[in-house]
């Protein structure tokens, strides 16, 4: 049984109210699963791929972020903190529901810390969101930070 896709949109609109309306800790709470989830359909390996084609090294893993396509990376401070950028938003939940909320970009920053942690093990890391095309940005910039 398939539902139209009319009925998502309606649903997801309830869904960007209820996303607007809920304090950060839940927000980040419900969205890392989202973002796992999403990560884990194919975006993940595409990390992981990267990461043993330059052996672990992480300045040059971030400076060739661009060969996965659709994301490009800066170094800031050499081993230490990086920029990641998304030239266009990518989210199902955005482009093909019409979810338009700022805060639907918790999950991209979710999911960026998720493959961070699974391609960098033990490493303590930390992702802030810079710029966002949902708040009318250019593109999507994310900070990436290890301790």
């Amino acid at each position: 049984y398939i539902m139209e896709t009319s009925f998502f949109c309606q649903w997801f609109k309830g869904f960007e109210k209820g996303l607007d309306e809920t304090d950060s800790d839940s927000r980040s709470c419900l969205l890392k699963h989202c973002a796992k989830y999403c990560a884990d359909t194919g975006v993940l390996q595409s990390y992981l791929k990267l990461y043993h084609t330059v052996n672990g090294e992480r300045d040059l893993f971030y400076s060739r972020l661009s060969e996965i396509g659709n994301v490009r990376g800066e170094i800031v401070v050499p081993n230490k903190e990086y920029f990641i950028y998304f030239p266009e938003c990518a989210c199902d939940i955005h482009t093909a529901f019409g979810v338009n909320t700022t805060n639907l970009c918790e999950c991209s920053r979710q999911s960026i810390l998720y493959v961070g942690k699974s391609v960098w093990g033990d490493s303590k890391i930390r992702v802030e969101q810079v710029e966002t095309i949902l708040s009318g940005d250019t593109e999507c910039k994310f900070r990436v930070i290890f301790d």
